[in-house]
């Protein structure tokens, strides 16, 4: 809801006094009191439950309901534990951040960027874990990183929120325009960060296979690989013990050097192309499946 203005201040205020409390709690404290709000949101939160068991049925349809439903209440124990621990972070300025991550893999960033050079090139992630913090990672150390998303529709923590990323060498891109803004970005020797594993409307989207079934993915990032020849780094962030981070970057993925010269087979290689992608995302939500938004009706059609 964009024009309420009572309803945002009031957000706001409230969001401003958990950041007040949670900053007054160690941040590994912070994480578990997280985590309790997120088990009483999957008590109270019965539509979103229904979701994450549906999705949870279609993706592993060998699990016992029992376990299935271990899944679901770990999923929301986590998206606690991610909200209080992404406001409890923003209490850290660049050394503290730096000295909690456990960093690997950025040798296939340097290989990406020097593949890609003048170019910047593509991160790519999943809602899985805390995917915020790779991007300030990948912002610190990498160069600027423009990220795609929607703002938020309350105007004060938008605002809020750009201010805290601005801190990591972090930009938001919109969607509208998004092509544009990629290509200035890219072309400027600056990076983009994408996150694919949502569904789209089926006029944006193109089915390719996610946990054996159909999904309407965006094909943008594959598009944009193969237009500009740069690189696809898959990018990850985990919670680790103690207030810690876990952060990785895989081998980048080389888009196709003959796409083809017709409609048909560009096309097939934007579709061949995705479904590695999503194949890349799998492999890690699949790994720890309860770091995943299962919330998110990522199937419907």
């Amino acid at each position: 809801m964009k024009n309420a203005p009572v309803r945002h201040a009031v957000e706001y205020a409230a969001y401003q006094g958990l950041r007040q409390a949670l900053h007054l709690l160690p941040h590994s404290a912070a994480r578990r009191l997280g985590r309790g709000v997120g088990a009483v949101a999957h008590a109270l939160d019965r539509r979103h439950r229904k979701v994450v068991l549906g999705n949870l049925a279609l993706a592993y349809p060998e699990l016992a309901e029992p376990e299935r439903k271990r899944l679901a209440r770990d999923c929301f124990r986590h998206f606690g534990a991610a909200l209080c621990d992404t406001v409890s972070a923003e209490r850290f300025d660049l050394v503290e951040m730096c000295r909690r991550i456990d960093l690997s893999g950025w040798e296939n960033v340097e290989a990406a960027q020097a593949a890609a050079a003048p170019r910047g090139i593509f991160a790519m992630t999943a809602h899985l874990g805390l995917w915020e913090m790779a991007a300030h990672v990948f912002g610190t150390y990498g160069g600027a990183l423009h990220v795609i998303g929607r703002p938020l529709d309350n105007p004060h923590l938008d605002r809020h929120l750009t201010e805290h990323r601005r801190r990591y060498g972090n930009h938001l891109l919109g969607k509208r325009g998004a092509a544009r803004g990629m290509t200035r970005a890219l072309e400027g020797g600056e990076n983009v960060a994408l996150l694919i594993d949502q569904r789209v409307q089926a006029h944006e989207g193109i089915e390719v296979p996610f946990f054996g079934h159909p999904a309407l993915t965006s094909p943008v990032l594959a598009k944009m690989s193969i237009r500009l020849g740069v690189p696809v780094v898959p990018s990850y962030c985990l919670p680790a013990p103690e207030g810690r981070y876990r952060v990785w970057f895989k081998p980048p993925i080389s888009p196709p050097q003959d796409a083809g010269k017709d409609d048909e087979e560009r096309d097939e290689a934007v579709r061949r192309l995705t479904a590695r992608y999503m194949a890349e995302m799998e492999e890690e939500i699949r790994r720890s499946p309860e770091l995943w938004l299962w919330m998110h009706r990522r199937w419907r059609r």
